[in-house]
């Protein structure tokens, strides 16, 4: 009589063991808000999280997104001058003109409407606005430029007019020191002068006129 072999029995403690092998856990980790996560490994690959993956899309999307630059017109000096130049305050008289034309329906304006109109308008104050910021900001760096340049041309001329007094008093001795510096002398009195009045032939007939009497 044959007789059957006992089953081959698996420990408890062995199947554990290989069960564990095919769930892996990384070590805790810290994230910004202070809290502690743990990322399972299934089969060797780790789950992204989907912050990361929405961040990453977002930041795609927005660089295949290209802002278009303002157009900027250069006119020449001839050209400037054949604009015309509205009067302080027309912005005001205009957004008026937009809405008595829509009001009054049965005005009809050739190639303008109230819309049209409208347009226009919004695209000159949205120019002036960004003139008045260019220039602030071309202001706020010049002005120490300007500063600095004023107190440099103070300091020049100051000490010009210093060498001048000099000048004066050593001619007083040495008449060719005076000739040396004659140009010296001859900008700064040219200056100083007062404008010479206007010679009788330059008057009017009227102003020659000698008064009536009463």
């Amino acid at each position: 009589m044959i007789k059957a072999r006992p089953s081959a029995k698996v420990p408890v403690k062995a199947k554990a063991k290989k069960t564990a092998k095919t769930v892996k856990t990384k070590p805790k980790t810290t994230t910004k808000s202070g809290t502690t996560a743990r990322v399972a490994v299934l089969g060797g690959r780790s789950a992204a999280p989907s912050g990361k993956v929405s961040a990453k899309k977002a930041k795609k999307t927005a660089a295949s997104v290209k802002l278009e630059p303002e157009p900027t017109v250069t006119l020449t000096t001839e050209a400037r001058r054949k604009l015309l130049k509205p009067k302080d305050g027309f912005e005001r008289v205009v957004d008026q003109t937009v809405r008595t034309l829509t009001a009054r329906r049965d005005v009809h304006v050739p190639g303008m409407t109230a819309g049209k109109l409208a347009t226009l308008l919004q695209k000159a104050e949205r120019a002036s606005k960004r003139e008045a910021q260019v220039r602030a900001q071309l202001e706020s760096k010049l002005r120490p430029l300007s500063d600095a340049r004023l107190l440099a041309e103070d300091a020049a001329y100051r000490a010009l007019l210093d060498v001048y007094a000099t000048i004066k008093l050593y001619a007083k001795v040495l008449p060719d020191v005076g000739e040396s510096f004659g140009f010296l002398a001859e900008h700064l009195t040219f200056s100083r002068e007062k404008p010479e009045p206007a010679p009788p032939e330059a008057l009017t007939p009227a102003s020659r006129e000698e008064p009536t009497a009463l």
